[in-house]
């Protein structure tokens, strides 16, 4: 009997081994299969959170496209009127070119303190010229003498037709540039 003990013994030991190990193996696939689950909704968080990401991104670049055509159409705008100011600024001058001599809108800010001084004096001098109807003219030098002067209508002309021409040239150049960056 000693055997049959031993053999049912062994017996017992191993079907309890056998229970144990059905046991973990349970526990270890339960523990896989909730691992899987909480693995699959972060996967499909992580896929919603991309997607919901993707979606504000295109959101954004078509506002971003949106507000770049508002800005082009703006500048474009802006650009035609400024050509249009300046093409009535440049009709205004040529309509007054006899009444009144102006320092050119292009000339200020550009100059340095002592050049828009001097601008002053010769538009000074060009509207005394202009408002003396005398051909000849007579005025008093620096020194007490007496100097005579010639007609200066004609060079007064000349001047002021070179400077239309000269705004000409420059319109020319600011559209150009300007209708080229548009």
């Amino acid at each position: 009997m000693g055997a049959h003990s031993k053999v049912a013994l062994l017996e017992a030991r191993v079907e309890e081994r056998e229970k144990e190990i059905e046991s973990l193996l349970k526990s270890n696939n339960e523990q896989r299969t909730s691992t899987v689950h909480i693995l699959q909704g972060l996967l499909d968080s992580e896929r919603a959170a991309h997607a919901d990401a993707n979606n504000r991104a295109d959101s954004l670049s078509l506002q971003l496209q949106a507000a770049q055509a508002k800005l082009d159409s703006l500048q474009q705008e802006l650009t035609s009127v400024h050509l249009n100011e300046t093409a009535l600024d440049i009709k205004l001058k040529t309509a007054s070119h006899g009444k009144c001599s102006r320092v050119d809108d292009y000339e200020m800010g550009m100059d340095s303190v002592q050049d828009m001084e001097m601008s002053d004096r010769i538009v000074r001098v060009n509207k005394r010229s202009r408002s003396n109807t005398s051909p000849l003219k007579h005025t008093q030098a620096e020194d007490g003498g007496s100097v005579f002067k010639g007609d200066e209508d004609t060079r007064s002309q000349q001047t002021n037709s070179e400077d239309y021409r000269n705004k000409r040239e420059w319109l020319e150049l600011y559209e150009s540039c300007m209708l080229q960056k548009s």
